[in-house]
């Protein structure tokens, strides 16, 4: 295990003119919402030494498309109670506690690494806490949060599948931050009891977020001769360890996450390199179904009017993608909206299309142990002249591999 000492953490195409004349006159018809608001709590870790704004970014964006051409919900507009935190455990039960004054009917997480310590105030309230991945462990089984995206194993062993089916892959070094999330994600069923059941021989390298020595975690990782490289983690430490990669010579299958940052950044190094989404990339969109097209259009089109520095960010596009999620879920609520109907239209969800995604039925059922999960498959893109294109047939569902 290498610990390095400064840097933020973490985990990481063309359209047809008919698809866009399509949307654009879907979107021309709305009328901006001006009724009472609907209050839903906004949790993200934007401050401190981690921070994520992307997924901030990504979000607000997508309310302000809501309200301002979709009518936001059914006339009431969405309204965020905001609170950022720095990733800590007191900083997400502070948030909890605002949120159950402000008297939201329920809570959208971009991501927090402390907002399980969240969870005991939102269920005592009854509160919904949603999101697109769970970021900890007691969200993942939690009966009272949904997410709306794969579940956060699906991303290991998704890409495992593939690559031991397809790319015949043997061996593999995972690397990436030492911290309770990376190594619940290693250790549990997403990672290292996948690759063994796969016959993948497998090892780690764990790195101290502040200050990460890429050359020397590349090194490490290559002293065991694996076959692939597999890591999550920031934007800035993807694009240095892609960076990394390359300089030392690697020639095998490079996984590099959900990342998307190190492409523009040097998009020679990032040349077949392999990322994972749950959502549709959209530099892949003419392979993608013609309504996923049509939303991918929109994404960027908003992402370029309302915060362009993060229209390539994957992160960004996960949080765009759940706000439009739950906005779609609360229009299907009867009768008044309260945290109580909201999860009983959560708990009722089936087969809802996720924008710019799967279909997402959020029973319990769609990952083994984690409740909380409403979808499991994951599309494996690889990077072909500075974009993102689709490398897997559709989504990879992998959760076969998952138990005895």
């Amino acid at each position: 295990m290498l610990r390095k000492g400064k840097r933020r953490s973490w985990l990481g195409a063309l359209f047809v003119l008919a698809v866009a004349a399509v949307a654009a006159a879907g979107q021309s018809s709305a009328q901006p919402a001006s009724q009472a608001p609907i209050k839903v709590g906004f949790l993200n870790q934007e401050k401190g030494a981690v921070a994520f704004p992307d997924f901030g970014a990504g979000a607000r964006v997508a309310r302000a498309y809501v309200n301002a051409k979709l009518d936001g919900i059914s006339g009431r507009p969405l309204q965020f109670v905001e609170c950022l935190t720095d990733g800590s455990p007191e900083s997400s039960i502070d948030c909890a506690n605002r949120f159950v004054e402000s008297k939201v009917v329920v809570v959208l997480e971009g991501i927090d690494f402390g907002a399980d310590a969240a969870l005991p105030i939102l269920k005592a309230a009854g509160i919904p806490l949603v999101g697109h991945t769970a970021f900890g462990a007691a969200q993942l089984v939690s009966k009272h949060s949904f997410f709306f995206g794969a579940a956060l194993p699906a991303y290991g062993a998704a890409p495992l599948k593939l690559m031991s089916k397809t790319l015949r892959v043997k061996s593999v070094v995972y690397m990436g931050q030492d911290n309770a999330v990376v190594r619940a994600f290693v250790e549990s069923s997403a990672f290292v009891p996948v690759a063994k059941k796969l016959g993948m021989a497998i090892n780690t390298v764990l790195f101290n977020a502040v200050s990460p020595d890429f050359t020397q975690i590349v090194t490490t990782a290559l002293a065991n001769r694996p076959d692939a490289l597999f890591f999550t983690s920031s934007e800035p430490d993807c694009t240095g360890l892609v960076s990394a990669i390359r300089q030392l010579g690697f020639k095998g299958p490079v996984f590099a996450g959900s990342c998307t940052a190190f492409i523009s950044a040097d998009p020679q190094a990032a040349e077949g390199v392999y990322t994972s989404n749950d959502l549709w990339a959209p530099s892949a969109a003419g392979a993608a179904p013609k309504a996923k097209a049509a939303e991918l259009m929109t994404f960027v089109a908003q992402m370029k009017k309302g915060a362009p520095k993060y229209v390539a960010s994957g992160f960004a596009q996960f949080s765009f993608s759940s706000t439009m999620d739950i906005a779609s879920i609360l229009r299907r609520v009867t009768g008044k909206i309260t945290p109580a109907s909201v999860i009983r239209q959560l708990r009722s969800t089936k087969n809802l299309p996720s924008f710019m995604g799967q279909p997402i039925t959020c029973d319990g059922k769609q990952w083994p142990g984690q409740p909380s999960a409403c979808a499991g498959g994951v599309i494996v893109f690889r990077v072909h002249n500075g974009a993102r294109q689709k490398f897997s047939n559709g989504f990879v569902y992998a959760k076969d591999l998952v138990g005895s």
